[in-house]
């Protein structure tokens, strides 16, 4: 026969054993299991390197910051997101996965202010792009942040395979994950650089023409040079109109005014690269070196390396890019103003070998009469539609 104080000492020893169990098991390492055999995990990594001290009014700690971020996946068409938080090393992972493409909008960082409120400062990436592989576990790749003493961040994508590789077994290796194929996709490591073989595009309507020694030099523009283009990518089309409206300087580099739309785009005169974009009286883009989509003189043969850093000023946020450039070829092209002699360049990823653009450029036209730009949504194309040149 239990008394009640037998009976209150027993329950309070199943209690005892339940919370010491819940806490055992609730530190112990748990991810949801496969949904369906077709569902991927997401394997990532994203760090930052803070020496931002204004963030937060100096909340936001100094040095390297990885456990604890939010990291915000969205697909590319915007039809799925997902919001995880990094772990130690700044590895995060999301389950069931469906196939599509995605990148990591955004990553938001908290911390607090010297009167106890907490703070959030949020990156805006949209970067890597990647796909998962249906039915395994996608490693997508690490994002190195650095978060300079202005606020402007540098990315950098890198792939550390056998690394991330490790960390899931170690952290999860009695999740039935574990018993799937690992894949990583995203960027390639960098010290080995091949040269990538050209691939193939949609069809154009082109003649390759055999001269030998054909060359472009330089063109010399001038205020009220025009250039008006239809343009096509899935989900729309329209016109657009490129305006030579005034010579200028853009941080003391001799460039060229070109409107575009309510945009005004800074060409430098050395070689016409892309150096930055104006809005509304205010720098929106720029590059500390220009996008340098042609090299004079342009020849059949000829490459060159193009590197520069893309600050995007309203969102605070920065990127690297290293292309390789080549002059494929010399062909006639037909547009809608008429057929050209032009060169054609081909513009690549210097580590991934990707096809990333296609640009076909006019002596006659002194500009582009066609180019393609090969994105995740599909294919940008632009052909000249009318032009007033010398």
């Amino acid at each position: 026969m239990f008394t009640r104080r037998n009976v209150s000492c027993d329950v309070r020893s199943l209690l005892s054993i339940l919370i010491l169990f819940g806490l055992i098991t609730s530190c112990a390492p748990t991810l949801v299991g496969p949904l369906e055999p077709n569902s991927s995990l997401i394997i990532g990594r994203v760090v930052v390197d803070n020496k931002y001290s204004g963030a937060f009014y100096g909340g936001l700690p100094l040095g390297v910051l990885d456990k604890g971020l939010e990291v915000e996946i969205e697909s590319r068409d915007g039809s799925q997101s997902f919001k995880v938080g990094t772990e130690e090393q700044g590895y995060f992972f999301v389950p069931n996965v469906t196939p599509n493409t995605y990148h990591i909008l955004g990553v938001t960082v908290e911390g607090g202010t010297g009167r106890g409120d907490r703070e959030k400062y949020r990156l805006t990436l949209r970067r890597p792009i990647f796909t998962p592989v249906p039915g395994k576990l996608t490693y997508m790749g690490t994002l190195l942040i650095d978060l300079s003493e202005r606020g402007l961040s540098t990315i950098r994508e890198v792939r550390e395979d056998d690394r991330a590789r490790a960390y899931f077994l170690q952290k999860y290796a009695a999740s039935p994950w574990a018993a799937r194929e690992f894949f990583a996709t995203g960027p390639r490591p960098a010290p080995s650089v091949q040269v990538p073989q050209v691939k193939e595009g949609p069809a154009i309507e082109a003649k390759p023409i055999t001269r030998a020694g054909a060359k472009a030099e330089k063109p010399e523009w001038k205020v009220g040079y025009e250039w008006r283009y239809a343009w096509k990518r899935p989900g729309g089309s329209g016109t657009l109109t490129r305006v030579l409206i005034s010579e200028d300087t853009f941080e003391g580099v001799p460039s060229y005014v070109v409107r575009v739309g309510k945009a005004e785009n800074y060409y430098t005169k050395d070689v016409l690269g892309l150096l930055a974009t104006m809005s509304g009286g205010k720098v929106t883009l720029k590059r500390n070196a220009p996008f340098q989509s042609l090299s004079w003189p342009l020849e059949v043969g000829k490459e060159w390396r193009n590197s520069f850093t893309l600050e995007r000023l309203e969102e605070k946020s920065s990127q690297t890019f290293d292309n390789r450039m080549v002059v494929s070829k010399v062909e006639e092209i037909a547009v809608p103003v008429g057929t050209f002699e032009a060169f054609k360049i081909e513009w690549y990823g210097f580590y991934t070998g990707n096809l990333v653009g296609e640009y076909w450029y006019s002596p006659k036209v002194k500009w582009f009469v066609k180019e393609r730009i090969y994105g995740a949504d599909g294919v940008r194309e632009e052909e000249l539609i009318s032009y007033k040149v010398d």
